[in-house]
């Protein structure tokens, strides 16, 4: 394998990928009623899911401003603030580093704060099991992307390819270059060990830097293993309400 010509790639892919997360979009709910009355139902629903997150005084312009803390397992960052200056209404914009998760609160907010009915092809959540998305981790963390994705809001098809490709890259980058050094630290045979036909240094796995290659794959592995909790977390706690999501 010529990693050489590999690692050509890796930083226009990685150029991609940060665009595309850049790119971030947003989900809003308009909301009869004052910012003030909306507050105290949005602080009361995020209460009801966990309460680990806090007001941003840098509103934007909005008026309220919630965003979640490392032990929520729900990734947001949301605003009230007025339809218009003469307005009576209020409106909620969402924001996520992913899509899934901005188009699942939007679902929340219309189902409990709008009292919408569920769309017919709505479909409620099923549980899901850490010990599982762990397990699938340790194999690889895209197949434990795969498992939390499947039939969950927090993920749509953008999300799981990007945190995909992620750990793809992230994998090949640690991984690769790990194996290519200690590829490169095997002692070479000298001209007379040449000659007598002596059996050589051995594959990569006799490099006394072998235990870099280990220390490459726990790295990512250890990264998924905190998302797959937040993952797993997250949709198991939406799973314990009412609500149905399409996917």
């Amino acid at each position: 394998m010529n990693l050489t010509k590999i690692y050509r790639f890796i930083p226009i892919a990685f150029i991609y990928l940060s665009l595309s997360f850049s790119l971030k979009a947003a989900e809003t709910v308009e909301i009869s009623g004052s910012p003030d009355d909306l507050n105290l139902k949005l602080v009361a629903l995020l209460n009801q899911l966990d309460p680990n997150y806090y007001s941003d005084d840098k509103t934007k312009g909005f008026v309220y401003r919630y965003k979640h803390t490392w032990k929520n397992p729900y990734d947001f960052d949301i605003y009230i603030g007025k339809v218009g200056k003469n307005s009576p209404d209020s409106v909620l914009r969402i924001e996520s580093t992913k899509v899934g998760q901005e188009r699942m609160w939007k679902q929340i907010f219309e189902q409990e704060l709008l009292r919408n009915p569920p769309k017919e092809d709505a479909v409620a959540l099923s549980k899901k099991y850490n010990i599982i998305s762990q397990g699938l981790n340790l194999i690889s963390p895209i197949a434990s992307v795969g498992y939390n994705s499947w039939k969950s809001p927090l993920y749509t098809s953008r999300d799981t390819l990007l945190s995909s490709a992620i750990y793809f890259l992230a994998d090949l980058v640690l991984v690769g270059g790990a194996y290519y050094y200690a590829q490169e630290k095997l002692p070479n045979k000298n001209i007379w060990e040449n000659m007598m036909n002596e059996k050589g240094p051995g594959n990569v796995w006799n490099s006394p830097d072998s235990i870099g290659i280990f220390a490459a794959l726990a790295i990512t592995r250890g990264i998924r293993a905190f998302d797959a909790w937040e993952d797993t977390s997250a949709h198991n706690k939406t799973a314990q309400y009412s609500w149905t999501f399409r996917f």
